[in-house]
């Protein structure tokens, strides 16, 4: 077993862009979202892969990085976190993540626990936060309005819950991912700097053949790579000039002999982070 793995998923910005509306590709994201969570995906990042028959790649990008920030951010916080905007008209429609970041009435609220936090005024010594529950939180760091940020909780004074703030690191459980936007697919790739690169595609291996090599290099964190709802990852390389062999550790089949003329990119999601996450991580 392969032990404390980061995953981290990088989507094509033409990901919704076969959806028929606006509300189509709010279904359509969150159900990628929720995948992400189903498999403690740590980073997702989605990159511009220049498809032609897409008219706004940078609407596209905007849209699923905002409805995936929406998603990952705790209900307690959105309205401090978002505005109004078109990308987010159907929001109402993505399903909830029940991470544990997300924790319902009741949960995550004794001294040691772990919350989400929105700073939301900054005095000379002190900076408040809203953390969901009936207590504001104090921290004696002075942060800036508007700052997310994670914090242990410790003492409760009155009305007051002093925390601490802490890294990502330091928490035992799943956290959320984190969402980046690249320019192209290999701009994604160095920025995520993963130590092992899977691509996918049709005409890629079995994944079963290439599980060993993953397992063999014992690296620390992976990077997956998904092609669009139009074209593959061999025709996205191509198109951007990149030699797909240098970019990827191996390219895998992860649906063998499929039955349907395509798979959508968030079913090739589903089902290749189902299998690594038993082939892989079990």
């Amino acid at each position: 077993m392969l032990p404390r793995l980061s995953i981290f998923v990088l989507l094509p910005s033409s990901l919704a862009a076969d959806a028929l509306d606006l509300r189509q590709k709010t279904l359509k994201v969150g159900s990628v979202g929720r995948a992400l969570a189903i498999f403690r995906v740590d980073k997702v990042c989605v990159y511009n892969d220049d498809d032609s028959r897409v008219k706004n790649q940078t609407a596209e990008a905007k849209l699923i990085t905002a409805l995936l920030r929406y998603m990952e951010a705790p209900q307690y916080l959105r309205k401090l976190l978002f505005p109004r905007t078109e990308e987010l008209r159907y929001a109402g429609l993505l399903p909830p993540m029940r991470t544990p970041h997300h924790p319902l009435e009741g949960e995550k609220c004794g001294p040691g626990d772990y919350r989400e936090g929105v700073v939301i005024e900054v005095g000379r010594d002190r900076s408040l936060l809203e953390i969901g529950l009936p207590e504001k939180a104090t921290t004696g760091e002075k942060l800036r309005v508007g700052q997310r940020l994670t914090v242990r909780l410790d003492k409760r004074s009155g009305n007051l819950i002093a925390v601490t703030p802490v890294t990502k690191a330091e928490i035992p459980e799943y956290w959320g991912y984190e969402v980046l936007t690249a320019k192209s697919l290999a701009d994604a790739l160095n920025d995520l700097k993963a130590d092992y690169v899977v691509g996918t595609s049709r005409y890629g291996q079995n994944l079963y053949e290439a599980v060993q090599a993953i397992k063999s290099n014992n690296p620390s964190s992976a990077a997956v790579v998904f092609g669009g709802p139009y074209t593959g990852l061999f025709e996205i390389c191509e198109r951007q000039g990149v030699d797909a062999d240098k970019l990827f550790d191996v390219v895998v089949n992860t649906i063998p002999e499929q039955g349907v003329a395509t798979v959508r990119t968030e079913e090739a999601l589903l089902t290749t982070l189902a299998l690594l996450n038993v082939l892989v991580l079990g």
